[in-house]
């Protein structure tokens, strides 16, 4: 067996030195040590500096209108719902009738309350005709004192029967008078929860109202935009197809960057006298920067982005990398809103590049 195996030993061999010299597949070592030369040899680089452009960015956002302040409108008194006389979206006065709320039960115990007063009066009034008459007789010494006090306190007494019937009288009134549910302040009806027929707790909401004639005007604005906004006080903007043109002043700057959406809300508020600007509704907003700012641009080719947003310099022979804060595209160029100075050199085209790699300058320009 060992024998057989030996036999086929110098052709395996003989294999094995082909695979490495032969066929003309290989690279002989001159061409091998030609390639790692090459591989360590300086990469050519391009500098430029970044583009000033001197402009007053603006901004085009979708916003929303939304009620400037909103108030719940709930019964003040329980029962089943007669009427509702406002529908969603209808502007409506201060005190003006939403609903009304079972006013025939709420008449009878008015009513009531109005017969129970009535006679709680006839009764004092009996009984102060007869206080009078006993203290005549008690002044001409007719009568006892005991009999006098006696009188005295049936007065006392319907008159705090008066007291009573008044407090109910007032209360049934009360309830009178709130079976109509009224509109606490002008404004437009934004959700309709009531139903005629159905039941009503008090406090149970039956109308949210957007009350005043001002609205706001909401939008969100990417983070790279906090430093354009220093000195905004206001903005236009359109609703739907509208070409009407409206303004807000500033109302509030949202002052922290949302994580996940790495922006911020700004927020102005708007007069809506006529009513045209109904909370929902969609906002074309045009942000304009309140003055003129130099911004640095690059080509795209100039910034690394794949991991986080960095241009490469060169420092001493070598790429070295610089993280920068990146906002627009436009047109094959990148606006650089931070990291950079004004007239850094960068490398033109960072591709296959990376830190620590040696580099010799080919040409150094102003622009790309």
């Amino acid at each position: 067996m060992n024998l057989r195996l030996n036999s086929f030993a110098p052709l395996t061999l003989i294999l094995v030195m082909a695979g490495c010299h032969g066929g003309g597949g290989g690279e002989s070592p001159e061409d091998a040590a030609a390639a790692r030369e090459a591989a360590l040899a300086p990469r050519e680089v391009r500098l430029i500096t970044a583009e000033v452009v001197e402009e007053q960015p603006s901004l085009q956002l979708v916003g929303e209108v939304r009620a400037f302040d909103t108030v719940s409108v709930a019964p003040e008194v329980a029962g089943t719902i007669d009427a509702v006389k406002v529908e969603v979206g209808d502007r409506v006065r201060a005190g003006q009738p939403l609903a009304e709320v079972d006013r025939s039960t709420f008449k009878i115990y008015l009513q009531q309350a109005e017969a129970n007063l009535a006679a709680a009066q006839a009764d004092l009034d009996l009984a102060e005709k007869g206080l009078e008459r006993k203290r005549d007789l008690l002044s001409d010494e007719t009568i006892a004192q005991a009999t006098f006090d006696q009188a005295k306190a049936g007065y006392d007494l319907a008159a705090a029967r008066v007291l009573g019937a008044e407090a109910a009288r007032d209360l049934a009134k009360r309830n009178w008078d709130k079976s109509v549910v009224r509109a606490p302040a002008a404004g437009s009806i934004m959700n309709r929860h009531a139903v005629a027929g159905q039941w009503n707790d008090v406090g149970q909401m039956l109308f949210e109202l957007a009350i005043g004639d001002t609205v706001k005007v909401a939008a969100r604005v990417p983070s790279e935009w906090a430093p354009r906004l220093s000195g905004l006080d206001g903005f236009d903007f359109t609703v739907g197809a509208s070409p009407t043109l409206y303004r807000a002043n500033l109302y509030s700057v949202d002052p922290m960057v949302n994580e996940s959406s790495r922006s911020f809300e700004v927020v102005g508020v708007a007069k809506n006298t006529a009513g045209t600007l109904r909370p929902g509704m969609f906002a074309t907003i045009n942000l304009e920067a309140p003055e003129s700012q130099r911004s640095l641009w690059l080509p795209v080719a100039a910034v690394a982005t794949s991991d986080m947003s960095q241009v490469m310099i060169v420092s001493d022979g070598v790429v070295t990398v610089h993280r920068v804060q990146v906002g627009r595209r436009v047109d094959g160029r990148i606006e650089i809103i931070d990291g950079l100075d004004e007239g850094q050199p960068v490398i033109a085209d960072t591709a296959g590049l990376q830190r620590g790699v040696p580099v010799t300058i080919l040409e150094d320009t102003k622009n790309s």
